[in-house]
């Protein structure tokens, strides 16, 4: 999702730049500070996390940056617990056994370094709707991406589940994919000692590869926003709905877990408009409404506001492995040769290894339905 937000940011800022009608409350502008919050609370295991960033200046671009050092925690409403959160990788993630339960209510807590306390709004989880069936289809010209001025290959996954009568239902459809790895780290001009790329070990070569310890997997999220309410389907077997587009990035196998998120009204509300931006269905020239400041708050300035929303997700995954051996299309990703120390190159010790670190990103732990 963070990308997704990075782009959403720097949408909506542009679109309250260049917009021609009158402006709506509250105004915001394309300035340094503004901070961005992405928090989902998760009945699956693993699938709890939030991210902070910030919105910076950096050689005249506008990015947006992680924040780091921020105390970070879940609290359950109703009990009172709270779980506080770790960060790892750029994301702050609870512990590996926490679920949310169906029923109960959280809300997230964040103490920035400078003093700041974002607090959100209480959200209750609901029940998850299971999904029956999942599908892989593969499709040469899947998507065509104005980047690359062409099509690009890739599977198309759909599911199949039965939306419950006369309860209003909201669906947030998301992924991880799990891709096989062989090189953990690379260092361009230096060489990997004591776990870090150390510059001044160039070697005799521009850049060396340092093979997975373990087995390892990379994981990669959605870059698209996929949601849908039950007003046209309340009720009925659903079957072959498309939730998921999986770019052909490599030709190695892949394990696909989808999560199907049940929605409160008012996330759905969120997640619908910043789609819309994302998407730039509406066109950039829409004025933004209040709903894209999410359920985030400054308790120590009201006028400070946050982007962003903490969400809870009552979720039900199903994972499907897809074997790749025999597709024709080149990969969108292309890679170096693999190349190694060689003996008498650098300082010792010899070094042709690096650990899969654990992280949102990457995983030594075996997909459950990966296939050897």
């Amino acid at each position: 999702m963070n990308r997704l937000l990075t782009t959403f940011l720097l949408l909506l800022s542009g679109a309250l730049l260049s917009t021609c009608i009158d402006p709506v409350t509250p105004e915001f502008e394309l300035e340094e500070g503004l901070i961005f919050v992405d928090g989902f609370v998760s009945t699956a295991p693993g699938a709890s996390f939030v991210s902070v960033e910030v919105s910076a200046f950096e050689f005249g671009v506008y990015v947006v940056n992680f924040v780091a050092g921020a105390e970070v925690s879940f609290r359950n409403t109703v009990t009172n617990e709270v779980v506080n959160l770790e960060e790892r990788a750029e994301v702050y993630v609870p512990p590996e056994d926490f679920v949310a339960v169906p029923g109960e209510s959280w809300e997230l807590n964040i103490m920035l370094q400078d003093g700041r306390q974002l607090l959100s709004e209480p959200e209750s989880v609901l029940d998850p709707i299971p999904i029956t069936n999942i599908r892989a289809s593969y499709n040469p010209e899947m998507e065509f991406v104005e980047a690359e001025n062409d099509f690009i290959p890739g599977h198309l996954i759909t599911v199949d589940f039965i939306d419950p009568a006369q309860e209003t239902n909201n669906y947030y459809w998301t992924y991880k994919s799990f891709e096989n790895i062989i090189v953990c780290e690379k260092c361009r001009f230096s060489m990997l000692r004591e776990g870090e790329c150390t510059r001044g070990l160039s070697g005799t070569d521009p850049y060396y590869d340092y093979i997975c310890e373990t087995a390892c997997w990379q994981i990669r999220y959605p870059e698209r926003i996929n949601i849908l309410s039950d007003r046209f389907i309340d009720g009925n077997s659903v079957r072959d709905i498309e939730v998921a587009q999986i770019p052909l990035y490599t030709i190695e196998d892949i394990v696909i877990e989808i999560q199907q998120i049940s929605l409160t009204p008012a996330a759905f509300e969120y997640f619908e408009v910043l789609k819309d931006i994302v998407d730039d269905n509406r066109g950039l020239n829409a004025p933004p409404p209040a709903a894209l400041v999410g359920n985030m708050s400054n308790v120590n300035d009201s006028e400070d506001f946050v982007f962003g929303r903490f969400t809870a997700a009552a979720s039900s995954t199903a994972s499907i492995f897809i074997d790749r051996t025999d597709i024709p299309e080149a990969p969108i990703e292309t890679y170096e040769p693999i190349n190694v120390e060689e003996f008498g190159e650098g300082p010792p010790p010899l070094t042709t290894q690096a650990p899969c670190l654990e992280g949102r990103f990457r995983t030594s732990e075996e997909p459950e339905t990966w296939q050897n």
